[in-house]
């Protein structure tokens, strides 16, 4: 895949991090410091990233390039309390994820905009074979007779998303849309449930492919297009399997008399409406529940609790802590949609939703 890296543009491991437009603004600026975050497989990248801005990006600038140690979870987690604490007169540069589609909130104030000393490098991975990759979709789509598709892909894929769009448009494959994708967002892929056949989810790993399954109530296949191990995989099995334990899930939680209901404290996290409407719907039923504030949620913050001081807790911070990290938890933790239909009339006859 021909790529052109210039400039202050690094390649790393297969990942491109294109450092141009924060640099010029770095330059013009002139902040006290410059801070660098990353999700968990990149933190590894970080000192040669800060070491390539140092030294040759910002050479001669007297700039000092920080690094975070804690991982950052997505766009949802941009460490606002890295400016709270250190000032605003540095910069933050959020690597491996793309812009947030949910508001950020800070000191009292939610915004849909991210703050002029916050950028974001997406990290683009170059690895990935398009045709091979998309010779093994061809197969499929063929041997089910399928003509119709729409493409996730998580940020750092965008490129091969659009090539492997590309080439099976070439070979007859109606491509509706392409899309980038976040753990708590597929709207906009699911909305065309109706035009599609099957929905192509490009990323590393299960996550994301799950995802969408999920916010389709498993009505659509799923292929999971993996370019680190070059294999293409339909994921109804598991996408299956996910929603038969999240029903049971909801069904151990029917009878809670008292729920915990966790609102994050990261910046796209805190999300007081949804714990609002919540409580709201918990009143109606007599269900008594508490707001349990929170910036990190661990299986070992939660047993602090006394065994009876909860019957089940809903995730308003994070969806996806339900659906990955909670999800065999000695009691029910539900995902803010699953908690709505369990406090309406009832769970029969509604169908499955994801996340809110």
């Amino acid at each position: 895949m021909g790529v052109s890296c210039k400039g202050c543009c690094k390649i790393i491991d297969d990942y491109m991090f294109d450092f141009s437009k924060v640099v010029k603004v770095i330059k013009t600026r002139k902040p006290r410091a410059v801070v660098l975050e990353a999700p968990q497989g990149m933190v590894r990248l970080l000192e040669r990233l800060a070491e390539f801005l140092a030294e040759e990006c910002l050479a001669g600038e007297d700039i000092e390039v920080y690094i975070r140690l804690e991982p950052s979870f997505g766009s949802c987690s941009v460490s606002f309390d890295v400016l709270d604490t250190m000032g605003d007169d540095i910069i933050l540069v959020h690597i491996g994820h793309g812009e947030y589609s949910y508001p950020l909130c800070r000191r009292g104030m939610c915004v849909y905009e991210i703050p002029d000393n916050i950028y974001i490098a997406e990290g683009e991975y170059l690895g990935g074979n398009a045709e091979a990759l998309t010779n093994k979709v061809i197969k499929v789509f063929e041997a089910n007779g399928w003509s119709n598709t729409a493409i996730g892909y998580s940020i750092q894929h965008k490129r091969l998303a659009n090539t492997v769009a590309n080439l099976l448009s070439e070979n007859g494959i109606s491509v509706i849309a392409t899309s980038n994708v976040i753990g708590c967002n597929y709207y906009s892929l699911a909305k065309l449930r109706d035009k599609i056949d099957a929905y192509l989810v490009i990323a590393g790993g299960y996550f994301h492919a799950l995802g969408l399954g999920l916010a389709l109530s498993g009505s659509a296949p799923i292929l999971r297009i993996d370019p680190y191990t070059s294999s293409v995989e339909d994921i109804a099995g598991l996408v299956a399997k996910t929603l038969a334990k999240r029903y049971w899930l909801m069904q151990q939680a029917v009878n809670a008399s008292r729920i915990g209901i966790v609102v994050g404290l990261l910046a796209g996290q805190y999300r007081p409406w949804i714990a609002q409407y919540l409580a709201q719907l918990a009143n109606r039923r007599g269900v008594r529940y508490r707001f349990i504030l929170a910036r990190y949620v661990t299986r070992e913050y939660l047993d602090n609790f006394s065994p009876d001081d909860y019957d089940a807790y809903v995730m308003v911070s994070c969806p996806r802590l339900a659906i990955e990290d909670f999800s065999d938890y000695w009691k029910p933790v539900l995902t803010p949609a699953e908690a709505r239909i369990v406090l309406s009339d009832s769970i029969a006859g509604q169908q499955y939703t994801f996340p809110w």
